[in-house]
């Protein structure tokens, strides 16, 4: 009776992460349309780099599709295909309805919620199907078999400690990998040579203020400026509330570049005020978490293995 219990719980659980599954599977197939998705060319108009406070600049271009429409939505490209492309080539992606053009950069990123909570409920569907497999009385006996033969005849087995490091290190990087790109950029914002100092014309301004909790608001300004060679540049860059209310369309920002990454823009006059309110950012607090968890998580494993 036991064993039928467990089995019914095994098989209820199983069907409900397996239902989750596949309502995700369809929700990003219903967003995406991925089903009419064809391939298409179209043309680049104009190149926007987008600086966060806190991270390294993203990359975008503003396109014409081949009937003559322009979009009014940004497509990202990669670090790479923003400088080996220039205004007016062609650009690979693909078309889903009418008039929405996506790069694969798009697909993969805009969907990056779906991808994340398919492969979650993917693998807990997986682990219910072979709990229920196992909690067959026949299935149980034969794996018991197998587990002892198998535990004679290993000379070498993970200790419950070996597999808890190894668990630990596997999410130590990847804290890392999502808190780099924070290091990297405050590297670079701190660092005196490599850089140049311009003005920048201030072509737009948009504010998203919210009050909901462990969101942060938005203050972004539009801007352009032209490098040493004379080349213009427009980035879409986030700024502290107190530096968005300082200035107004068409007034001149002074600004830094570095010179390897041209969209790699800082706005060097912080205030007292811009760096009380870069900790108001629950972003920044999340870089600092992962950071510190990291670091303990290393420090506890030399610690351990002394």
């Amino acid at each position: 009776m036991e064993r039928i219990k467990e089995a019914a719980g095994f098989t209820v659980i199983t069907l409900l992460f397996s239902l989750l599954t596949w309502i995700m599977i369809d929700s990003y197939m219903d967003e995406y349309d991925l089903r009419s998705i064809q391939s298409e060319e179209v043309t680049i108009i104009e190149k926007v780099g987008a600086k966060g406070l806190f991270t390294p600049p993203v990359y975008y271009v503003r396109i014409r599709l081949p009937n003559g429409e322009e979009p009014g939505r940004l497509n990202r490209l990669s670090k790479n295909q923003m400088e080996n492309s220039k205004i007016g080539d062609s650009l690979s992606g693909y078309m889903t309805g009418t008039a929405t053009f996506s790069t694969a950069r798009d697909i993969a990123i805009d969907s990056l919620y779906y991808l994340l909570a398919i492969i979650i409920f993917g693998i807990l569907t997986f682990f219910c199907l072979v709990a229920l497999i196992f909690s067959i009385p026949a299935v149980d006996r034969f794996e018991r078999k197998m587990h002892s033969k198998r535990r004679v005849k290993s000379k070498k087995k993970w200790s419950v400690r070996k597999r808890a490091w190894r668990n630990a290190g596997i999410i130590v990087l990847f804290f890392l990998f999502i808190s780099g790109r924070f290091v990297w950029n405050l590297i670079r914002k701190l660092q005196f040579v490599g850089k140049t100092e311009t003005e920048a014309t201030i072509l737009d301004q948009f504010s998203h203020t919210t009050y909901r909790r462990y969101e942060d608001s938005q203050y972004e300004l539009t801007i352009s400026f032209k490098d040493r060679a004379g080349h213009t540049f427009e980035v879409l860059k986030d700024v502290t509330r107190h530096t968005y209310q300082q200035y107004g369309i068409g007034d001149k920002l002074p600004i830094s570049y570095r010179n390897a990454n041209t969209y790699d823009v800082f706005v060097p006059d912080h205030s007292i005020w811009d760096v009380a309110q870069a900790f108001t950012y629950w972003e920044l607090y999340m870089y600092i978490i992962l950071l510190a968890v990291s670091v303990f998580v290393v420090w506890a494993y030399l610690t351990d293995s002394e």
